[in-house]
């Protein structure tokens, strides 16, 4: 309970940073939306492999040694990437939907892409 808690602490700041960066590429930079999101991908991963390794999955549990747990972590990130710029195309170019409504649609796949890996595979020893 107390990592799920945890899990969708870290999720909204997550969001929040990819949010902003992608509003702010977009709006402010003339950045297309799948290019702004993901620049916007990789600062909120950056920020969330931190939070996770030393808050959210450091309860006790034997975690992972910091190199494995990254490494992992890299490649849940680099399928989750994948997802979410296929998400965004499609969402944006396929259903002409608004940039944000295809952001959030991202967000679901990803998060739950995460959350699985994080807490089966990812920090585990």
């Amino acid at each position: 309970m107390a990592r799920g808690l945890r899990f969708g602490v870290v999720g909204v700041v997550t969001a929040a940073l990819h949010y902003g960066t992608l509003y702010l590429g977009v709006a402010w930079l003339g950045q297309g939306s799948t290019a702004a999101s993901s620049v916007g991908f990789v600062v909120a991963v950056s920020f969330n492999y931190a939070m996770h390794y030393y808050w959210t999955f450091a309860d006790g549990v034997e975690a992972a040694p910091h190199g494995r747990a990254l490494r992992r972590y890299a490649a849940m990130v680099a399928v989750g990437f994948v997802l979410n710029a296929l998400v965004m195309y499609l969402g944006v170019h396929g259903l002409h939907w608004h940039y944000l409504l295809a952001q959030a649609a991202a967000l679901v796949v990803v998060v739950a892409w995460n959350f699985t890996l994080a807490n089966a595979w990812v920090f585990r020893a």
